[in-house]
């Protein structure tokens, strides 16, 4: 697997492995981002990709710049055909490298029961956790982590 920041041209394979994969949410009657959104991301925030050697998007991560001066990381999604071999937490970790690098503090939202997340959130830094109800949607709780850079 190759991990390494995201290119323009990568835009529409991370597009539609993101619609692959919000096919799976408990919320996937709703719109997931589309096209455009991952065009202007790919080229103006953080994108990293995991690519096979079939030259296959099987993974991406992306954050982007608030006005808090703070980064959003905003998605990760792996392929259903390679989860559970180690490539989000790769994209993570890289993403996070970044992140320190820059000096930027980030925050991410987490559903308050994915016990299995928050535990990797906080192992890579997340700590402070406030609970926001109806954080999206009145059904939709979550957690707003936070990180400063290490």
């Amino acid at each position: 697997m190759n991990f390494r920041r995201a290119e323009i041209r990568d835009f529409l394979a991370i597009a539609a492995l993101d619609r692959q994969a919000w096919g799976k949410n408990r919320y996937s009657t709703y719109i997931p981002d589309g096209e455009h959104a991952w065009r202007l991301w790919v080229e103006h925030a953080h994108v990293f990709c995991a690519q096979n050697d079939q030259g296959e998007i099987m993974g991406a991560i992306l954050a982007f710049p608030c006005v808090q001066a703070m980064s959003c990381v905003h998605k990760v999604f792996v392929d259903g055909r390679v989860r559970r071999q180690g490539i989000g937490s790769a994209l993570f970790e890289m993403l996070l490298k970044e992140l320190d690098r820059e000096t930027a503090s980030s925050f991410l939202t987490v559903a308050p029961e994915n016990s299995a997340a928050i535990k990797l959130y906080e192992k890579w830094g997340f700590r402070d956790k406030e609970l926001v109800r109806g954080y999206y949607r009145s059904n939709e709780d979550r957690y707003v982590m936070t990180r400063s850079p290490q």
